[in-house]
């Protein structure tokens, strides 16, 4: 009997990328005011090259999106010129720029009320790879667990998120069902710990992993009804 959800967020109860998009622009629009010589020194392909080299420094960063993003911008900042004080100052103020513009996100149709509804009848958590946080945006009175990559210090699909929710949680994988939109971190990775799993496939896409999910909705609203129906 399923006696936990576990949720990924990132395009699962929200679209991302145009959110990630309009950020980083805003962020960039900060550093032009407030630490001009990074957008007037730092061409577009010298910016998108950084992350590269703060990772061939530091290869523990990749799952750690918040700290990635930070050690990045000081990165650059200090090729722009800057002091190593001033580099980690501007980096921290200019992520903090970045991370509010990260929340300015709209939730996909249906998703209060669905996790209203569904956290009357079990746990909830949620386990994301990303840094977007449910209680910025006013959804943790629903989640009594959050699993976040930065804090495990590893990623989806890796073992190591879906253990800690299920630690958390006090349950064991059969008890847990996990729902998120990408095959592999999402569906890949909570089979492998042996969770059921529920495929979010909003755009209605062919499936492309390996062992398919155990379900599949096109609509948040389709969740609820699949639970009841689900023999699993």
């Amino acid at each position: 009997m399923i006696q936990l959800l576990t949720f990924d967020l990132d395009n699962t109860l929200w679209e991302t990328e145009t959110v990630v998009m309009a950020a980083e622009q805003t962020l960039l629009q900060w550093l032009d005011q407030h630490a001009p010589r990074f957008t007037q020194q730092l061409d577009g392909d010298t910016r998108r090259a950084l992350r590269q080299e703060v990772l061939a420094a530091d290869p523990t960063l990749r799952h750690r999106v918040t700290a990635l993003r930070i050690a990045v911008l000081e990165h650059g900042l200090r090729k722009a010129g800057y002091t190593p004080e001033q580099a980690t100052e501007l980096a921290q103020a200019g992520f903090e720029v970045f991370l509010e513009a990260r929340h300015a996100l709209t939730f996909f149709p249906h998703c209060e009320p669905l996790l209203e509804e569904l956290a009357r009848h079990y746990q909830l958590a949620t386990i994301s790879n990303g840094n977007a946080d449910v209680r910025r945006l006013g959804l943790e009175k629903y989640f009594k667990i959050i699993v976040s990559a930065d804090e495990i210090g590893l990623s989806k699909p890796d073992p190591a998120p879906f253990l800690a929710a299920l630690e958390r949680a006090g349950v064991e994988p059969q008890q847990a069902l996990h729902i998120g939109d990408h095959p592999v971190d999402d569906i890949q990775g909570a089979r492998g710990v042996g969770l059921h799993t529920l495929w979010f496939n909003r755009l209605g896409l062919a499936w492309s992993g390996a062992e398919r999910p155990h379900g599949e909705v096109r609509c948040l609203s389709e969740i609820p009804d699949w639970l009841k129906n689900y023999q699993g």
